[in-house]
């Protein structure tokens, strides 16, 4: 079963915001390297609170989103009824969209299939949608194995599996994963890196994050595990860490899986 991010939509931009130079560098090199303009039709699957979308829809005469979840799309709704943005969107599932074969001329995804159960099908059905010589396009974003963000969400998920709950989520697990799944197709995938950089991480509030589960690998956790987890959560980063308030620079990328469909 694919998540819903309706627990979310209280927090979400808040919590998954980029800075504005991060921002653009993300959505310019998607119009960049795909060819988009105004009369493209281009389709977010995932849009969400249109996070990302609204950037997008600034280059097109109309937007296209589908997303799970209804009460992130209203937040949506409502972010445009301020602007001139032409944005249609839809409640649909990513692994059956409801759309004719070629169809679009870019089809994308933020930080999507990782939540997709079967995302091996839903990648194929979005292959589908798009025309010859169009693009489909997958984020990434990629942090520092050893980052603290890791190694801290790294515990809290060995001990809630020792306890017999899975917190991997539905979908892929790797960036690799879904070049070698477009490799079957016949298709040359390439990288495109947006934005590189490192930021201060501090474990402390990485542990606050962690406790109020606000992240999608948190919320197959029930309650009263991650009551008995955090102390022990906590216990390991001061040993491993000493000073929790301290910074600690970590290095982060944004990238584009971009795929022309031949």
């Amino acid at each position: 079963m694919s998540i819903v991010f309706d627990r979310a939509v209280e927090y979400y931009d808040q919590t998954r915001a980029m800075p504005e130079e991060r921002h653009r560098a993300f959505v310019d090199a998607l119009v960049r390297e795909t060819g988009i303009s105004e009369n493209s039709r281009v389709l977010e699957i995932g849009i969400g609170t249109g996070r990302i979308g609204m950037s997008v829809a600034e280059h097109v005469r109309r937007l296209f989103g589908i997303d799970l979840s209804l009460e992130m799309m209203g937040v949506l709704r409502r972010k445009l009824t301020d602007t001139n943005l032409n944005i249609s969107i839809a409640q649909a599932d990513a692994g059956k969209l409801p759309f004719a074969d070629e169809t679009f001329d870019v089809a994308y995804a933020v930080h999507v299939y990782h939540l997709v159960a079967g995302w091996q099908n839903a990648m194929r059905d979005a292959r589908r949608i798009i025309k010859r010589g169009g693009y489909f396009v997958v984020s990434f974003h990629k942090r520092e194995e050893d980052s603290p963000t890791a190694r801290i969400r790294k515990e809290l998920h060995a001990f809630a599996n020792a306890r017999g709950i899975e917190t991997k989520r539905p979908g892929t697990h790797s960036e690799e994963e879904i070049l070698g799944e477009i490799k079957t197709w016949g298709d040359e995938p390439r990288v495109v890196v947006c934005t590189a950089w490192t930021e201060p991480e501090v474990p402390e509030k990485i542990l606050e994050e962690l406790d109020r589960q606000i992240f999608s690998e948190t919320w197959t956790i029930p309650r009263a595990v991650m009551d008995e987890a955090m102390p022990r959560v906590r216990a390991w980063a001061s040993e491993t860490y000493e000073d929790l308030s301290r910074p600690l620079d970590a290095a982060y990328e944004t990238r584009w899986l971009i795929t022309k469909k031949l």
